[in-house]
């Protein structure tokens, strides 16, 4: 049986900031409305994280931000005067929102709450105080995450332990890890720097934190292969704030919640049970299967819209307090019908969509008898969520919508500007490519010798993908290769170049034909003339919209308080 999620309480980090009371201080006002510090400070947690100290952000970058707000704030209030709130979409999406920041909360505090204490909290938060200090030797293998080696596993496992030996037995760490480690590591002599919990596979930290300063551990397997890690220092972790458990509880929560989901699965199943019987719950059988019937005579593919509205608004389910009919199962699903269609032909299948849906409405419904609705960071994110949709709508009402172009005015762009479309010149180039100097000296002479450049290629290019090739890059513009292309236009077609510095390494190249820069066909790119005029044009439009909020809606900033912040 399918299994429908109705709650992402702990998948998503979008329906939830940081848990906050309402402050009656204010950082700006708006048109007679005020933006206040709480707010400010979410979206600063946002743009720079929860950990963030806010004293350290630069006071030109906090004005920056609240400048955004003050004009986000603009939009949305032209939204309202506009009339876009009574926009069917805004609606349906607003109200997707709610629910899903209702349930959540639901879910949180009669599910996880219960499973997950305070103290719990609090002993996970605290985790995050030290940090370590550790190399380490990576011995991958075929298969393993990044892993570019082809040694099996087994033959990892059994260097990693003899490695493991050596350096239980005092050889110098660092240097086995430069000799023989795998990966970006080895240059730095297996150096990972200090690092928090949560920053390394799990295995990887839960032998790392174990060892003392100076230990060295046995054998850890990880995605990535097989690892030694020797612990070189410990301390406290410079940014952990103890201020910031609040902040970061609902993070916690997450990341606790999936050791005990199944416990919280059991829970939910005997809370769903609970509601339908003190709701009265029951399913209109006799529509269900009507509906279905329906569904099955409709065309595949034919959309919401080939139901009838006496079909879109049939009962399926009642309770105390609400009903369900088709029309909210495709609110709920919105844009993904394609998703549901299959399912409307299928009786049983259909069932399970309105028992799903009818619980999230009881859910929403018991939430609002909770308070849930109330509660002050709730109301704040709606707030935060109406006015970026309104000044979305408002912005297409305003910019996009009117920045429309015509066929005529693509064409006469086109014809203006000739040298943003035309293709560069580019020269057929050959490549042997390798990292030492003395090496490439030599191919070169090989090579202005006469002797066959494609055979030298197979022979002496560290490049693989190109050596498979014979050296063959194709034709390249100036400026698309760095010292090489740059060489192969200096000395011309048909010649032979090099070395040149190129990468970590010298090349050698070889030149063919040239292709000289020529004006592209309007018909190859109309599109992108298209999209430049009409960016074009939205940006005037931007420019001179913004400029008529801003004579529109006064504004006022509180900067001795933003600068506190």
């Amino acid at each position: 049986m399918r299994k429908v999620v109705l709650f992402t309480f702990l998948l998503s980090g979008l329906l939830y900031l940081a848990s906050c009371s309402m402050s009656d201080d204010t950082v700006a006002k708006v048109g007679g409305e005020k933006i206040s510090a709480e707010v400010f400070k979410q979206n600063l947690s946002r743009r720079f994280g929860p950990k963030a100290s806010f004293a350290e952000v630069d006071s030109a970058v906090k004005m920056s931000l609240l400048n955004k707000m003050i004009l986000n704030k603009m939009k949305a209030m032209d939204g309202e005067a506009l009339g876009l709130e009574n926009d069917e979409a805004y609606a349906a999406d607003l109200n997707m929102l709610k629910s899903r920041m209702y349930s959540n909360r639901y879910f949180e505090k009669l599910i996880v709450d219960k499973l997950i204490s305070e103290a719990d909290l609090r002993a996970e938060f605290e985790k995050n105080k030290e940090q370590v200090k550790a190399s380490h030797i990576l011995v991958a293998y075929k298969g393993a995450q990044r892993s570019t080696v082809s040694r099996s596993k087994e033959e990892a496992a059994a260097i990693a332990a003899k490695l493991a030996e050596r350096a239980k037995n005092g050889e110098d760490f660092g240097t086995l890890a430069e000799k023989n480690s795998d990966g970006p590591s080895a240059k730095s002599k297996g150096d990972l720097g200090y690092f928090s919990r949560g920053r390394m596979a799990p295995s990887f930290e839960k032998a790392a934190f174990a060892l003392k300063t100076g230990e060295i551990s046995g054998v850890v397997e990880t995605p990535f292969g097989f690892h030694i890690i020797k612990v070189e220092d410990r301390r406290t972790n410079p940014s952990f704030n103890p201020d910031n458990f609040d902040k970061e509880k609902l993070n916690l929560k997450r990341k606790l919640y999936p050791a005990k989901q199944d416990s919280g699965a059991a829970m939910w199943n005997r809370q769903s049970e609970k509601l339908r019987s003190e709701y009265g719950y029951k399913t209109v059988d006799e529509n269900i299967t009507k509906l279905a019937e329906a569904a099955s005579a409709k065309k595949p593919g034919a959309g919401a819209d080939a139901f009838t509205d006496e079909e879109k608004n049939l009962p399926l389910a009642e309770w105390s307090g609400g009903k369900l009919v088709l029309n909210d199962i495709f609110n709920f699903y919105g844009k993904r019908f394609r998703m549901l269609e299959a399912r409307l032909k299928n009786k049983e299948a259909l069932t399970q969509e309105v028992n799903n849906a009818a619980l999230l409405n009881i859910v929403i419904q018991d939430a609002e008898k909770m308070g849930i609705d109330k509660e002050a960071d709730i109301q704040m994110q709606l707030q935060n969520a109406k006015e970026t949709k309104l000044a979305g709508l408002a912005e297409k009402h305003e910019v996009f919508d009117k920045a429309k172009v015509s066929d005529e005015e693509v064409k006469a762009y086109y014809d203006e500007h000739p040298s943003e479309y035309e293709h560069p010149a580019q020269m057929e180039i050959w490549e042997i490519y390798v990292t030492k100097e003395d090496l490439a000296n030599k191919i070169a002479r090989k090579a202005k010798a006469g002797q066959n450049f494609e055979k030298l290629a197979s022979r002496y290019s560290e490049d693989k993908y190109y050596q498979k090739k014979k050296g063959y890059l194709g034709f390249k513009a100036e400026n698309r290769r760095g010292a090489v292309s740059k060489e192969a236009f200096k000395i011309g077609s048909g010649k032979i170049g090099g070395p040149v510095k190129y990468r970590n390494g010298w090349a050698v190249l070889k030149t063919g034909k040239l292709k000289e820069k020529a004006l592209r066909p309007f018909k190859e790119v109309a599109t992108q003339v298209k999209n430049k005029v009409q960016n074009m044009k939205s940006k005037d439009l931007r420019a001179a919209w913004e400029k008529e909020l801003r004579s529109k809606y006064s504004s006022e900033i509180n900067t001795t308080l933003v600068e506190k912040i």
